[in-house]
């Protein structure tokens, strides 16, 4: 009886002591896990908090800007080719003139009688010739006179070409279809020969002549599109059509010469203008210039938070800019930009990243410029 009772009291205390083992253990599992997220937490508190925004490449056209001033086609001074008295003027100074339209007339003066002189004379000895050609056939002519004979007949058929060549010089007419910029005589007046009878233009196409910086005149080629804004606010396209061979040698610049249509005549020369010339298109970020930051060597670039939320810096070249910001190249295709806090962290860092969601998107590709 009294062994039952020992062994009864012996479990009991067994008992007792497992029970009590189990509630410190598990308090004091408990205590260690709550220490353990206790110190990730504070670590967690103790990483920088930065904003990212996920950016994505754009296929972006480059365009080399240049401003330059609008011309006409052709620029010609109408020179006199015959001297005498100014005997009519065009009364179309200033206005759109077609090819062939007369300008201004020379006198006639002498040269019409001189004309009906030599074909007279011209007549008189195509008769002797042919008379001499008939004796020649009886053997009453020498060969010699003949030929005497025919030298004077072509003489005069020269004769006769010049004063009709110095005859159509007395009206001075338009070569091609333009503008009747200036006219430089009056009626009455006195022309000499290669003096300036007036000044005509072609108005269409008008060209747009700009300088181009030595190193980027090797990304135009003929063909290439620009986009021309003019000084009165209107905006064409127009095609490089001429690039030149030699640079200014004052400037080091290349004259381009840009062809823009002018068919309704709405446009005048003489205009400033400012040329877009496209170039070659490229995958590029837009970014605002608040973004930038320089690295240990000055260079300029952009800091990203990569998959483990470390900071990375990439230097970045500037391919062209307006005033909302600028393309930029040397990032990734995609990339999370740092766009707040970038200057408090430093690359290689770990933070904490909070992704806005928000793609930025730059301006209008046309919009985009040197």
């Amino acid at each position: 009886m009294r062994k039952s009772y020992v062994i009864a009291a012996v479990f009991t205390f067994t008992l007792c002591v497992w029970m009590l083992s189990g509630v410190i253990f598990s308090d004091s599992g408990a205590e260690q896990e709550s220490q353990a997220f206790g110190q990730q937490d504070a670590n967690q508190k103790a990483l920088f908090k930065v904003a990212v925004q996920t950016m994505t490449a754009q296929q972006t056209p480059l365009f080399i800007s240049s401003n330059g001033q609008v011309e006409p086609n052709r620029v010609v001074q109408l020179r006199a080719q015959t001297e005498g008295q100014v005997a009519t003027i065009s009364d179309k100074e200033g206005l759109a003139v077609s090819k062939g339209d007369l300008i201004a007339s020379i006198e006639l003066d002498e040269r019409e009688l001189v004309l009906a002189e030599q074909q007279a004379l011209l007549e008189s000895r195509q008769r002797t010739y042919k008379r001499l050609q008939q004796l020649a056939k009886q053997n009453y002519q020498s060969q010699s006179d003949i030929d005497q004979a025919l030298t004077n007949v072509k003489a005069s058929e020269a004769a006769i070409a010049r004063i009709q060549l110095d005859i159509s010089r007395t009206k001075i007419t338009a070569p091609f279809d333009g503008v009747l910029e200036t006219l430089l005589v009056e009626q009455g007046d006195f022309a000499q020969v290669n003096g300036v009878m007036a000044v005509l233009l072609e108005q269409n196409p008008l060209i747009v002549s700009v300088p181009v910086a030595q190193q980027n005149v090797s990304r135009i080629s003929i063909g290439k599109d620009a986009e021309i804004a003019l000084s009165t606010g209107q905006d064409v396209i127009g095609k490089v059509r001429y690039i030149s061979p030699r640079a200014n040698e004052q400037t080091r610049t290349f004259l381009v010469e840009i062809e823009i249509d002018n068919s309704d005549g709405r446009l005048k020369s003489g205009m400033s203008a400012a040329a877009k010339i496209a170039t070659e298109t490229v995958d590029a970020h837009f970014i605002s210039p608040a973004l930038f930051s320089l690295n240990e060597r000055g260079e300029i670039g952009v800091k990203t938070v990569d998959d483990n939320n470390r900071v990375q810096f990439y230097t970045v070249s500037i391919l062209q800019s307006d005033s909302n910001g600028a393309w930029v190249g040397g990032l990734p295709k995609r990339a999370n930009v740092i766009v707040s806090g970038q200057g408090f962290v430093s690359t290689g860092s770990e933070v904490r990243s909070d992704n806005t969601n928000n793609m930025l998107s730059g301006p209008s590709v046309s919009g985009a410029g040197n």
